[in-house]
């Protein structure tokens, strides 16, 4: 460019040509070099032990982050440490997959610690406080855009694209049959996150149809036995399922008959109960798994001139009586003391979750 501003009387139409050509092949390098780097990049798919809940993180090779619901409130001093750790410094697509406490509670710490681009969650009116202090979140994140998912909707991420299986137009009356329905699919590698999709919900999509075969089964409903019918399993041919589950949870889950069907499909089952968070791990040699391990929440103590007084932490918006386990799991700076029960509840604390 310089050389055509200061020599007029040279072919200046050669040398433009030979320009754009060099931009040109530049541009080419530099795109098989990104091209290149995100072949060695892995995708990474991340079932959290959150407890009885879930919470699915997926990192995507072009460095993109979906993440598939929160756990339950309670899991917010592991969640966010957990996804700061896995690299998170953003979420480009979070998808609440519908309005009960121990998907979307967590979501809360979430959209006040990371940005978020995008919100998807089915729309599904709720009157819980968990429920009404999440869309309060998301309100007070103006720069992350809203949609209520519908089955055909798509979100590509370089080679990775979610596409929405359910809902459908019309949202059924029970909050799990309203959950969002996605399918990963990568590198030819697809994988199904179900929310706590039963059977009504199953058949709509098999109706539906499209939903191909998958090699991985987020198992839903925390293996239910209103979850993974048998004809459902037998589209899907899942050749791994893995449910996220609390340990000596009060529901019986997994059911034993829903494990029945899942080994009966052909499907190998990982269970964050048993194992604490699984990684699957999807690069040029294939599909491993990695075991981080169990949840570890951080202790901490009560000061001395704290000692005997009730504890409120402000993210649960739950309070515990001096000596209760929970309140050793309490940030420091998320912790209220109060003299009194009434106290508390005066100041918008609650006794149970609500």
């Amino acid at each position: 460019e310089r050389l055509l501003e200061t020599a007029p009387e040279a072919n200046r139409p050669g040398l433009s040509a030979r320009l754009e050509s060099c931009r040109s092949r530049a541009a080419e390098i530099e795109k098989a070099r990104s091209e290149e780097e995100a072949a060695r990049t892995p995708l990474c798919v991340h079932f959290i032990d959150v407890g009885q809940g879930d919470s699915v993180l997926i990192r995507c090779p072009d460095g993109s982050t979906v993440l598939i619901d929160g756990g339950p409130i309670s899991c917010y001093p592991f969640l966010i440490p957990y996804l700061r750790k896995a690299g998170v410094e953003r979420i480009n697509l979070l998808i609440a997959t519908h309005p009960d406490g121990d998907h979307i509670g967590g979501l809360i710490k979430v959209l006040k610690e990371f940005p978020v681009d995008t919100v998807v969650d089915p729309g599904k009116p709720h009157t819980t406080v968990t429920y009404q202090r999440f869309l309060e979140a998301v309100r007070a994140s103006p720069k992350t855009a809203y949609r209520m998912g519908k089955a055909g909707d798509r979100y590509a991420f370089g080679e990775a694209e979610i596409r929405l299986f359910h809902p459908g137009a019309s949202l059924p009356a029970n909050n799990n049959n309203a959950s969002v329905v996605a399918r990963l699919s990568c590198r030819g590698v697809a994988m199904l996150f179900t929310g706590d999709a039963e059977t009504p919900a199953e058949q709509e999509m098999l109706k539906r149809g499209g939903l191909g075969r998958v090699a991985v089964l987020k198992g839903a409903h925390h293996g239910s036995a209103s979850s993974s019918s048998a004809r459902f399993l037998s589209a899907l041919s899942p050749r791994l399922a893995v449910i996220s589950v609390g340990a000596g949870n009060s529901y019986g889950h997994p059911r034993p008959d829903t494990l029945k069907r899942l080994k009966a499909a052909g499907a190998e089952v990982l269970r964050t109960d048993e194992l604490g968070t699984i990684v699957l791990v999807c690069d040029a040699k294939g599909m491993r798994r990695e075991f981080p391990g169990k949840a570890v929440y951080p202790e901490y103590d009560t000061p001395a001139e704290q000692a005997g007084k009730i504890v409120g932490d402000r993210v649960t918006l739950i309070y515990y009586q001096p000596g209760a386990r929970a309140i050793r799991r309490i940030p420091p700076e998320e912790r209220e003391y109060f003299p009194t029960s009434a106290a508390a509840e005066a100041a918008g604390f609650f006794k149970s979750w609500r």
